[in-house]
């Protein structure tokens, strides 16, 4: 369990990293891109536990209302 929570945090770090990078070295913002890059990262792994990773914003989706009615497109 602990190596897991070891390599969670070397991802974070290293995606905070390239955060920090992208927007040009910005002193004094480290907290920030650290946050950001565990959310990126928590919504990486709670998407990759989806059985087809469809998402509600994908142009298949359907409403949800019931109004499309059976084997309509």
């Amino acid at each position: 369990m602990e190596q897991h929570a070891n390599e969670t945090q070397d991802r974070v770090r290293q995606r905070a990293y390239e955060l920090w990078e992208q927007h040009g070295r910005l002193e004094g913002h480290e907290a920030e891109f650290w946050h950001q890059a565990e959310r990126e990262l928590k919504g990486e792994a709670s998407s990759s536990d989806t059985s087809r990773g469809v998402t509600a914003n994908a142009p298949s989706a359907r409403s949800g209302s019931g109004s499309d009615g059976p084997g309509k497109v």
